[in-house]
């Protein structure tokens, strides 16, 4: 499956989430140091939560869970745009009656 905008928007998840771990590694020993990363990592934080039964911890010093997070985040990302690409494509072909590949 190759997907333009399912790569733009992983691409830009990816950034955001460096930025995210870049920011918390100037601010390690803060309040709140890693505000942003758990913000980025939230759709990892709200699954890993829901298997578990409601009990994750997470933060910017656990170095594999920050990478399992990008991860999972940035194949969340590829997905979403997969599948609006998808989409927009189907309804383009079917509004303008065109049937071949675009």
């Amino acid at each position: 499956m190759k997907s333009a905008l399912g790569t733009v928007l992983a691409a830009i998840y990816a950034l955001a989430f460096g930025a995210a771990y870049v920011d918390y590694l100037g601010k390690v020993g803060d309040w709140f140091a890693d505000i942003w990363l758990a913000f980025a990592a939230l759709p990892f934080t709200l699954t890993m939560r829901w298997l578990n039964g409601g009990d994750y911890d997470f933060s910017g010093d656990a170095t594999a869970k920050v990478i399992a997070a990008a991860l999972f985040c940035c194949v969340l990302a590829y997905l979403a745009g997969a599948l609006i690409e998808a989409a927009v494509r189907t309804i383009y072909r079917l509004t303008t009656g065109r049937w071949r590949k675009v």
